[in-house]
């Protein structure tokens, strides 16, 4: 066993105990959780506006303070990015971490010291802990993890945001960092070709046991990046180059090749296993001994689980264990998966204060929140679906995240959580998050921009194929290269609104979209239907943005032509 091996064993053992008596006792850490905020934050402008100092219990909690969306702090938030304190936390963010808003602004979402916590840093490393349990080689030789950058930018203040697991990489101690095959820079490569390209350049050199990143996709976006560039691969791992054909910039050119040697018996080891496979290179050759993929299983993207045999099990012999990474976003790390079994995972009680309402309760009250019935985690049930509000240290009080979770089981007496789908208007493929507004205001801006009007539209997730799916009825006839610009502003328009969108179509995680010309009547047809089957008229409104797509059947007799984006 390596030293770094032994003190990363030790640290997350320690953490793993911790976790453990979190789990015993869930709603005292919760109700500890909640006043330890509301103290720390109760003469902040927003403390003081909700009278955080008077609360005294949960349900005064519930009923002093109203569930926020970020629309609704989004002008607080304004001013704590130009540099304004003591808004929503007493404490000054560290960093933003930057996610996709509904409309076409980024969400700022702040890191305060106390986010960078050890009850934080514990979740992670509950969770290495238990993987570790199960698969005691994983940290014996190298770890690939995919982050993304540290600092992608600088706020009016001067403040960074970005990727906070790409700032705890970036900053891992020398000896912890010595276990991870990439060095940070690579992660800073802007083009995705290029990032791609350079990480399975630099890991196939390497004996890789664990494999982490949040998105099966983007592992699929590796297998197929260092099979097609196999041999610019291999010739570099023999003369210790790194390819000029990728654009990566001169310094970080540089900074990376400069790490690099020749290894010209592993490049006749690579070149080997490529002719075994008919010219194929693939990880279960290359990684023979990869222990544990570490990655998310379900909602909209456990669908790519579906193609991993192909690259790491082609003879169905050894499957390779996938272990959930647990339920996270940009605004909270939500559950903590200590099996490789699905995606269930453990509720991190000590880190978030967490509220629950049922889905059939929240929807049939939708733009009322007073009739939304708030429960805490002893109220939940097994294999009842809720939509989930967090309080956390970053300032983020009874915060709407539009998301749908399911309660399936319990961890002592914590209660384990899968996460579903994205709520109220929207849609996610691979993390892109885009919601109705968004696809609104895209094709609002590709009509103006392209002179072509449009009656209907509607925007769906082809989930299998990994793309969009946008339905329209012109008001007139539109001549077919008028069609391709159009598709082609409205991908654009998608991504200037949508951060994330535009990051999953540049890394080709999602691929291009396509547009069904509709006959014209389609909208009016479809609402008639709609009518005669029971609802009533004022109802009747197609769905603009839709999770799933519409059977061929119902389709096919409304559709004109599907017009492709040429390349």
């Amino acid at each position: 066993m390596s030293i770094a091996s032994f003190l990363i064993g030790l640290t997350i053992k320690r953490s793993a105990q911790r976790f453990e008596q979190a789990t015993a006792q869930p709603m005292v850490m919760q109700e500890n959780k909640l006043f330890s905020i509301l103290t720390r934050n109760a003469n902040t402008e927003y403390g003081k506006r909700y009278g955080f100092s008077s609360i005294k219990t949960i349900e005064e909690y519930q009923k002093q303070v109203p569930v926020m969306t970020y629309e609704d702090i989004k002008h607080d938030m304004q001013r704590i990015i130009v540099g304004t304190k003591n808004i929503l936390t007493a404490e000054d963010p560290v960093m933003f971490a930057q996610t996709s808003g509904t409309t076409g602004d980024p969400k700022y979402i702040p890191v305060t010291p106390s986010c960078q916590g050890q009850e934080t840093s514990d979740q992670m490393r509950a969770w290495t802990y238990h993987c570790k349990k199960d698969h005691p080689d994983i940290l014996e030789k190298k770890v690939l993890s995919l982050v993304s950058p540290a600092v992608e930018g600088h706020t009016p203040s001067g403040m960074p945001y970005g990727s906070t697991s790409g700032l705890i990489y970036k900053n891992m101690p020398a000896l912890i960092r010595s276990t991870y095959s990439i060095p940070y820079d690579v992660f800073e490569i802007e083009d995705y070709g290029a990032k791609y390209f350079s990480i399975m350049r630099i890991s196939l050199e390497h004996d890789i046991r664990f494999l982490v990143t949040a998105n099966p996709s983007s592992v699929i976006k590796m297998c197929e990046k260092a099979n097609s560039h196999s041999e610019e691969i291999i010739r570099d791992i023999h003369d210790g180059t790194l390819s000029a054909s990728f654009p990566i910039g001169a310094a970080l050119f540089e900074s990376i090749s400069k790490r690099l040697k020749p290894n010209p018996n592993r490049a006749k080891e690579l070149a080997t296993l490529r002719d075994l496979r008919n010219g194929e290179l693939r990880p279960a050759d290359y990684w023979p001994q990869l222990s544990l993929i570490g990655c998310w299983k379900g909602g909209s993207v456990g669908h790519y689980l579906n193609r991993f045999p192909h690259w790491f099990n082609p003879e169905g012999g050894k499957e390779i264990p996938v272990r959930d990474i647990g339920y996270l976003s940009s605004e909270a790390r939500g559950s903590i998966p200590l099996s490789d079994e699905g995606s269930a995972g453990v509720l991190t009680v000590a880190t978030n204060f967490v509220e629950f309402v049922e889905v059939e309760n929240l929807e049939s009250n939708r733009n009322n929140p007073q009739a939304w019935n708030f429960l805490t985690l002893k109220d939940v049930e097994i294999d009842r679906e809720y939509y989930i509000f967090f309080t956390t240290t970053a300032g983020l009080y009874r915060y709407d995240i539009n998301d749908v979770i399911k309660v399936v089981g319990y961890y002592n007496e914590t209660p384990k959580i899968i996460f579903l789908r994205k709520g109220r208007g929207m849609t996610n493929i691979t993390g892109e998050k885009v919601s109705v507004n968004q696809i609104i205001s895209s094709f609002q801006k590709a009509s103006e921009a392209t002179g072509i009007s449009v009656d209907h539209f509607k925007a769906e997730a082809d989930h299998k194929n990994s793309r969009y799916i946008f339905r329209v009825e012109f008001t007139t006839r539109v001549q077919p290269e008028l069609e391709q610009q159009f598709i082609r502003e409205l991908d654009n328009q998608l991504k200037s609104v949508n951060i994330e969108y535009k990051a999953k179509r540049d890394s080709q995680r999602l691929d291009t979209p396509l547009m069904h010309v509709m006959r014209e009547g389609w909208y009016e047809r479809n609402r008639k239907r709609m009518v005669e089957g029971g609802m009533r008229a004022f109802q009747a409104k197609t769905e603009l943005l839709s999770p799933n797509v519409l059977a061929t059947q119902q389709i096919k007799p409304e559709l004109e032509r599907i017009v492709e984006i040429e390349q």
